[in-house]
């Protein structure tokens, strides 16, 4: 059963890689130096840029780059917490302005991908070990905790401004993927117990293709 899950979870894991990797546009960032560039890929590895988006980004950087070399020289080469703060609203804000709506959400689902994937896994990891749940009712827990993970900080980030609208949201979507694993698996999940239901026998027949 473990190699079976670890199969599936290394399965999964490929699933969430980018049919292309994404890349940066080095003629048109040749002006920049290794260290700009190197950054600016850190943002396109993860969402397609035109190469004017590029151009603006590394312009965007180069500007944090000096705020942080003179925060540094004024305080013995210690960057104080202030400074750090500014840093980190420097880089939401060239995020925001530069890139769209949907490249800002996909930027953010790859920053958060990893972490996302791992709350996943130990939801699915935890339940399947307390309920000997089988591995393909593992693989949908996992999957829908991954999901729900992820777009729950994406919503966050994109909605920082619209609290109360960013909780429904939220809320509606925990709602949307828990019941996806009810109809998939015929079982019920209380993440906030901790508890799983069997309501129903699993059907692999049953399962709609995605």
């Amino acid at each position: 059963m473990t190699k079976i899950r670890l199969v599936v979870s290394i399965l999964f894991a490929l699933s969430l890689v980018p049919a292309s990797s994404q890349t940066i546009d080095v003629d048109a960032l040749s002006k920049f130096s290794p260290a700009v560039m190197r950054q600016a890929f850190d943002v396109c590895r993860y969402v397609k840029l035109t190469p004017e988006q590029q151009v603006k980004l590394a312009g965007e950087i180069e500007k944090a780059d000096d705020f942080f070399v003179q925060a540094a020289k004024k305080n013995d080469g210690v960057l104080p917490t202030a400074a750090q703060s500014r840093l980190v609203k420097m880089k939401e804000k060239m995020i925001s302005s530069i890139l769209d709506k949907e490249q800002q959400e996909q930027y953010w689902r790859g920053v958060y991908g990893a972490e996302a994937q791992a709350e996943g896994a130990a939801i699915a990891n935890t339940l399947q070990k307390k309920y000997d749940l089988t591995d393909q009712n593992w693989k949908f827990i996992n999957v829908s905790f991954y999901k729900i993970a992820l777009e729950e900080r994406v919503i966050k980030k994109m909605m920082a401004d619209q609290p109360k609208k960013a909780a429904k949201k939220i809320e509606e979507l925990r709602d949307y993927y828990i019941k996806s694993i009810e109809e998939k698996g015929g079982i019920r999940v209380d993440p906030k117990k901790m508890k799983v239901t069997v309501v129903r026998e699993f059907d692999p027949n049953g399962l709609i293709k995605e």
